[in-house]
């Protein structure tokens, strides 16, 4: 059941607190008044009741910078809840977990479940690194950092695999970001012949992170395996997308040999 907590915040016959920082500490001293048991607010959401303030003043405090400042506040103080919210209003007259606090009709707050359930942190920055002694060949570069902002902004469509940096086939030009050499003087040439100029890439998608796609050149039967949460995929078709889970690892393959092999890791907390 949730508790209603009156008046917390009212300065004697003032009326209702304009100072944003004043109203986060009255929020947190009155908690430290009225719970002993710190604990009990863990997955609570907080609610705060803005009765006689004018709209304009309450969109200033209903912000989501404020609401943040207000919950990493209570944290510091040891009131550790899911969720902050601003109503501007009275509660209801016939909600029968009001406990109040003095008898003033400005200013209120209530300690409720939450409702709102947490969604799983989405992986922003990644790395992709060569398996050295798995394979033949390696890209130019050992380990390459994959950034959602890179994708985000527009800057790049997608981290592209491939053979050369800048390619193209027929009217369509491509830059590849994770780019095995091409240069015929190059010692490794002939064997990353192996790696289509159009091979794969990475993209990222906002709700679930970064993902794993053939493109038409690596899309041969048995070219590149994809091991996802342990599990060994033929990647032989260009529609399909895998959502890339920490420890992944993409293998291109030349007949029954292992060519190159490349580890994908996250590097959010």
């Amino acid at each position: 059941m949730s508790k209603l907590f009156h008046n917390p915040f009212k300065e004697e016959n003032k009326g209702p607190v304009d100072d944003k920082e004043k109203l986060c500490d009255n929020i947190c001293s009155m908690l430290n008044r009225i719970i002993d048991d710190r604990d009990t607010v863990k997955n609570k959401k907080l609610i705060v009741w803005l009765d006689s303030i004018q709209p304009i003043i309450f969109a200033q405090y209903d912000t989501e910078k404020y609401r943040d400042l207000v919950l990493n506040s209570l944290a510091q103080k040891g009131f550790e809840f899911e969720q902050v919210e601003f109503v501007m209003g009275h509660p209801a007259e016939d909600n029968h977990n009001v406990f109040k606090i003095e008898d003033n009709d400005h200013e209120y707050i209530e300690i409720a479940n939450c409702d709102v359930v947490k969604q799983p942190s989405v992986v922003k920055k990644a790395s992709l690194s060569i398996i050295e002694g798995l394979g033949v060949i390696e890209p130019l570069q050992k380990k390459y950092i994959l950034s959602s902002e890179e994708i985000t902004s527009g800057r790049i469509p997608a981290y592209n695999i491939g053979r050369g940096s800048l390619v193209q086939k027929d009217d369509v030009f491509r830059e590849n970001h994770i780019v095995f050499d091409d240069r015929p003087d190059s010692p490794l040439c002939e064997h990353n012949r192996c790696v289509s100029r159009f091979h794969a890439h990475i993209g990222y998608d906002a709700s679930k992170g970064f993902f794993f796609q053939v493109d038409e050149g690596g899309a041969y039967p048995g070219k590149t395996l994809l091991v996802n949460g342990g599990k060994t995929i033929n990647c032989d078709c260009v529609n399909t997308l895998f959502h890339l889970q920490n420890g992944d690892k993409i293998i291109v393959k030349n007949g029954q040999e292992i060519e190159v092999m490349l580890v994908y890791n996250e590097l959010n907390d």
